[in-house]
């Protein structure tokens, strides 16, 4: 994991700020955010409430609102602080910190089993805290590079594997629900070339599942994907060099991270911008 300076914290503030991150369940997981943490500070009263989604510029929450907490809100002023919270990966206490914010704006939420729940647009009215930056930033500057940069490829060995953040080169890619076992040589945000058994003649075209096992937890992730390429290796045709493209839509973003990780230890290049338009 490589130590985020200042200077990119900034980076990833001016560049991302404004995009929005919708915590599901996959984005929850991956980011160690937890939910039970998050609260709403109004008047030195502190409000249960889910985040639903977040920039570095503002929050969108989801809370239960009383009608004696409607008549604070419209006595008060706006201003209110949300608190956030995060798994530690090195400490068995979360990292948890607090960001002053204006209330933009709130509506019911329709619910057909709760009347009084609202849906509250947040405004910052400062830069957050730093730990909220990296986390956000990492996690779209990776997102942002998987398009950018989706056929830089990275050449794996198992001298390397691990450094990348995965358990082995050594595998499993399931071809059309069957698996075989492969070894990985190169990766890349869009794609994988891989060593397989079998006669390449019968494997292009052919649907696959790359899976690779992260080192740090043993989770797997799943990488659906078509042979568009394969070629015989020379003096064995029973044993195939595969060019698996991925299903772009179903990359994982853990894969995004390790690999967005990986591209940048090579280089230290600065973040890339989002998209314009």
């Amino acid at each position: 994991m490589s130590i985020v300076t200042s200077q990119q914290l900034s980076t990833y503030y001016d560049l991302y700020r404004g995009i929005e991150v919708t915590f599901n369940k996959d984005v929850t997981q991956l980011l160690g955010f937890l939910q039970e943490q998050v609260a709403l500070k109004i008047l030195g009263t502190q409000w249960h409430c889910l985040l639903y989604s977040t920039s570095l510029d503002g929050a969108k929450i989801i809370l239960n609102l009383k009608s004696e907490q409607l008549e604070k809100l419209k006595t008060g002023s706006n201003l209110v602080s949300l608190r956030y919270g995060f798994k530690n990966p090195e400490k068995t206490e979360p990292v948890t910190f607090f960001i002053n914010a204006r209330i933009k704006g709130y509506n019911r939420y329709n619910s057909a089993t709760n009347n009084d729940l609202y849906f509250m647009t947040l405004e910052f009215t400062q830069r957050p805290s730093d730990d909220l930056v990296e986390i956000l930033g990492k996690f779209l500057e990776a997102n942002v590079n998987s398009q950018k940069r989706k056929d830089v490829r990275i050449p794996v060995s198992e001298a390397t594997v691990k450094r990348l953040g995965f358990a082995s080169c050594h595998t499993i890619v399931a071809v059309e629900q069957i698996d075989r076992k492969c070894l990985i040589r190169d990766l890349s945000f869009g794609g994988a070339l891989v060593l397989i058994p079998g006669v390449a003649k019968f494997l292009k075209g052919r649907t696959v599942v790359l899976r690779l096992v992260l080192e740090e937890n043993s989770q797997v992730l799943s990488l659906p994907g078509t042979m568009v390429r394969v070629e015989s290796v020379e003096g064995r045709r029973d044993i195939t060099l595969a060019a698996i493209q991925f299903l772009e839509s179903s990359v994982p973003h853990a894969f995004k991270l390790k690999l967005n990780e990986a591209i940048r230890s090579m280089k230290e290049p600065a973040p890339t911008p989002p998209p314009q338009g």
